[in-house]
């Protein structure tokens, strides 16, 4: 059973364009209750703090009032100390309590936003109710949520061992040659090797979710399933992933073009001593207000669309895995035993070559 990124990838936009209702709308309305439930909890740990919030908070609104960090510091401790001993433990014990039910809460959106994705690429038109699929397994989430991170962790180790090393050999090297250009290149490659190890450590685990769902497994069970599944999958799973970099840096470079477009003509204007001009300098951030606007704008539609298709593809890769993976007998298995992707001759494109059928890019940059 043959696998194909590309036409993975163009079979989850054919099933997001004939979702009703519109993904899109679905990942709105999903960030806007994982948002409202964020809010409500921090509204309850403000009643029972007295809205003194936490020690980062009380540190923040030091600093924009104008004291220096040391102030700041000072400040937040002495709040925080006023309270007396008791004061002080509730607020740890709540702080902790408050972690732990937005990690709950996130957490558990979150693997049913999987599930949504997972019944969209099935065309199942999947309604509001499937981003709450994950409630009525909650402690199976739970406890597959600490045990997956603990293994995340694990495997992290190595990794960060590696990039420490790479870090101690930028410094040695910038130390005996004194190059800053060989050091940089160094430092950027030690982060590199960061970046790619966590998220090949992450996606080990890429299918654990969909595994738990799907299947009705928890714990070390759908620990084990996830990995028979990715046994041999995992540079495949690694590279969809990587695939999606060229939408990320595209939503990055607009966000950063959106700063630019306020910070750089009042930079210029402070720069060459035309601070004394007003009209200037508000006609300069008006028009940078604007454009900033218009790129967060822009950048919020491309994460609508972004987040059903990314997670859509890996819903996708886990139905391949599935058929890919399925057992010798029969008997035990309820899943696709001959999984194939869509032909690409009923998608627009060039027609066959020697090779076979055609099909356009998944992607602009692939």
């Amino acid at each position: 059973m043959q696998y194909d990124r590309a036409q993975l990838k163009l079979s989850v936009k054919a099933a997001m364009r004939s979702t009703r209702p519109n993904p899109m709308l679905m990942t709105l309305l999903f960030s806007v209750m994982v948002s409202v439930g964020t809010g409500i909890v921090n509204f309850v740990n403000n009643l029972f703090t007295g809205g003194i919030g936490s020690y980062s908070e009380r540190l923040a609104a030091y600093v924009m009032v104008g004291y220096d960090m040391e102030e700041a510091v000072e400040q937040a401790l002495l709040d925080f100390m006023s309270r007396g001993p008791g004061a002080l433990m509730s607020l740890m014990v709540v702080g902790v309590v408050v972690t732990i039910v937005l990690c709950l809460w996130q957490g558990v959106m979150g693997v049913g936003y999987e599930g949504y994705a997972l019944s969209m690429v099935r065309g199942e038109n999947p309604d509001a109710g499937k981003l709450f699929c994950a409630f009525p397994r909650i402690g199976g989430v739970l406890i597959t949520c600490v045990l997956e991170g603990i293994f995340i962790f694990l495997w992290s180790l190595p990794v960060a061992l590696v990039y420490a090393v790479v870090l101690v050999a930028a410094i040695v090297i910038a130390a005996l040659t004194e190059s800053v250009v060989l050091t940089m290149l160094l430092v950027l490659a030690a982060l590199a090797v960061l970046v790619a190890g966590m998220m090949w450590v992450s996606v080990r685990y890429a299918l654990v979710d969909y595994v738990l769902l799907d299947q009705g497994l928890s714990g070390m069970d759908a620990l084990r399933e996830n990995k028979r599944l990715m046994q041999g999958n995992i540079g495949k799973a690694f590279t969809l992933q990587l695939s999606f970099i060229g939408w990320n840096l595209l939503t990055f470079g607009l966000c950063m073009a959106g700063i630019m477009a306020l910070v750089v003509p009042i930079t210029v204007q402070v720069a060459y001593g035309n601070v004394n001009d007003i009209g200037g300098m508000i006609a300069s951030a008006g028009i940078g207000l604007f454009v900033m606007l218009i790129a967060f704008i822009g950048s919020a539609v491309i994460g609508l669309w972004m987040r059903p298709y990314e997670t859509g593809a890996m819903a996708k890769f886990y139905e391949w895995a599935r058929g890919a993976n399925a057992p010798t007998d029969p008997a035990n298995w309820n899943g696709p035993t001959d999984y194939t992707w869509s032909t690409r001759s009923t998608i627009p494109g060039p027609g066959p070559g020697p090779t076979g059928p055609i099909g356009p890019k998944d992607d602009p940059w692939n």
